[in-house]
């Protein structure tokens, strides 16, 4: 399923949940792995540590730094180490393609275990961010210890809101059920309003709109995954929350999402709020995939 997987490697502690996963799946998958790291230096101003430190003694120093970390925990894996000077996201981004990577596997890039303000309002780092607007292959953003470290994903979670991108999640989780046996089970978020109410929703019973959305869930995606198993579910309110809830009450080992839940929003350099509350919430790895990713064959 995989060949090669790039790491986005960072000294600090609240992304090593992301290297363990990274070196499991590569391991497991007799995948490459490619450790990449993109080292920052200010370019202007006196004193700057580019006039202490040469670059290529500050690349190599790291490359160093990195093997001596990872130390005993590579036995057994393909991998090698690409760390440059330059702008993470777009480094990463040049490395991926080069390299053809099947999958990134990345951690939350926050400051002393705590992500920044304004993910309360849909935003994420700007190095996640950043990566899955340029990339074309699957980014697994991974908070914690997840159970992929032991096996392959039994349950995977896919939330979808019925557009177009929605489908390429589908097909990218249907093709991991397939390879790994496991169970899908794709999901939809009624959303009743954040701030305001909805008014639809009181229109008629609710258990109206969920039965009429799981039944355009069957006519939609019946086909694209009727050659593993699966479950469709949906039920009302603040879509994030409910994501995370139907992936806590299920089991699941992974959710796999749409960057974007429309095409018109795909130009756009932030991701949707309801990814980055998920994919940064302390629960299972979530797959962010982009709309512009390889469609399942």
């Amino acid at each position: 399923m995989y060949r090669k997987i790039i790491l986005a490697a960072t000294s600090r502690g609240e992304t090593d949940h992301a290297a363990q996963a990274a070196f499991a799946l590569a391991r497991r998958h007799g995948a490459k792995l490619v450790i990449f790291h993109a080292c920052r230096l200010p370019s202007e101003g006196w004193g700057t540590l580019e006039r202490l430190v040469s670059r290529d003694e500050l690349v190599e120093t790291t490359r160093k730094d990195i093997i001596d970390n990872y130390s005993g925990r590579l036995d057994d894996i393909d991998y090698t180490t690409h760390v440059v000077c330059g702008d993470p996201a777009e480094e990463l981004a040049c490395v991926a393609t080069r390299e053809g990577a099947d999958l990134i596997v990345m951690g939350p890039h926050c400051r002393n275990g705590t992500c920044p303000g304004n993910r309360m309002w849909g935003h994420v780092d700007s190095t996640v961010q950043r990566v899955t607007s340029l990339v074309v292959a699957p980014v697994m953003v991974v908070t914690r210890p997840a159970s992929i470290l032991e096996s392959e994903p039994k349950t995977i979670l896919v939330p979808t809101d019925m557009k177009i991108p929605s489908e390429n999640a589908v097909c990218h989780a249907s093709s991991i059920a397939q390879e790994t046996g496991g169970k899908l089970i794709l999901f939809s978020a009624l959303d009743i309003g954040m701030s305001y109410p909805n008014p639809r929703f009181y229109q008629r019973d609710m258990e109206d709109f969920v039965q009429d959305t799981i039944t355009r869930m069957e006519q939609k995606y019946s086909k694209l995954v009727h050659h593993v198993d699966h479950e469709f579910l949906a039920w009302e309110g603040v879509p994030y929350t409910e994501i995370l809830k139907a992936a806590r009450w299920n089991e699941a080992d992974m959710i796999v999402m749409a960057r974007h839940s429309s095409i018109k929003e795909s130009h756009q350099v932030l991701i949707g709020s309801t990814v980055a509350q998920v994919a940064l919430s302390p629960s299972c790895p979530t797959t962010v995939i982009n709309y512009r990713a390889k469609a399942c064959m």
